[in-house]
């Protein structure tokens, strides 16, 4: 941080305003900026899907003893005229090109970006999970860790640069591969008849988007933006898309 942004510590505060001293002017300028404005705190996210589609060609595989393979499956992108290749312990079951729109992003209120240092975070929805030391781990949102995200090809947290900006969350890597594409489920889940299907039996994945902003030195977190990622499985070029609530 540069001399300019530098926080002014409470403990210097309060020796400018001890019995007998004059404030300079810069002192109290000092005082005020190291206070959250009110407005400040008004802040949050504009999302909606872009208005232009992508597509990417991916091959999808399956480990083969699921349960102590570390990961269940590998999502691999690729080019339609280059055969997958062999990876020990997964079997390959499927390869096409997917289709899927990018997030249109704009921030909401009075940020500064250099001040406020913004940025996004992605949480996923899991569900209910009894871990092996035997502590229930209830369903609800969750950021992964970057290193876990990075696992599985995701990121779960995007640095601002600018007021509005194009996110590619490459939708494809939330879901758990199948051999049929309208059969795949979200990045792991739970098998479970008919859950987590959308409107024509499309396959969804459940995140949220929060905006986090820097008030001197202190985290402060926007209201989330939920979203249900769509599985375009009605055709070669039926697009991922996002349905917000």
């Amino acid at each position: 941080m540069d001399e300019k942004n530098k926080l002014t510590t409470r403990e210097q505060l309060k020796t400018y305003f001890e019995i007998g001293d004059q404030p300079t002017e810069n002192q109290f300028a000092e005082l005020i900026d190291s206070y959250a404005h009110l407005s400040e705190f008004n802040f949050g996210l504009s999302i909606r899907p872009s208005a232009t589609t992508s597509s990417k060609y991916y091959h999808f595989y399956k480990a083969d003893n699921v349960m102590n393979s570390g990961a269940g499956h590998k999502i691999v992108e690729s080019l339609p005229d280059v055969n997958p290749k062999e990876i020990k312990g997964y079997s390959h079951i499927l390869s096409r090109v997917v289709y899927y729109k990018h997030l249109d992003v704009k921030l909401v209120g009075d940020i500064d970006i250099k001040k406020h240092q913004p940025q996004i975070i992605i949480e996923r929805y899991k569900q209910r999970k009894k871990l092996p030391n035997g502590y229930v781990k209830p369903a609800g949102f969750y950021k992964e860790k970057m290193t876990d995200a990075k696992r599985w090809n995701r990121k779960s947290e995007y640095i601002v640069e600018n007021k509005e900006s194009i996110i590619d969350i490459e939708p494809i890597h939330y879901f758990r591969p199948h051999s049929d594409y309208k059969e795949f489920l979200p990045s792991g889940s739970i098998n479970k008849s008919e859950s987590f299907k959308y409107k024509h039996r499309k396959p969804f994945a459940v995140v949220q988007a929060i905006l986090e902003i820097n008030i001197n030195g202190i985290i402060y977190r926007s209201r989330p933006v939920g979203m249900k990622i769509i599985l375009g499985s009605s055709g070669t070029f039926d697009a991922i898309n996002f349905v917000f609530h």
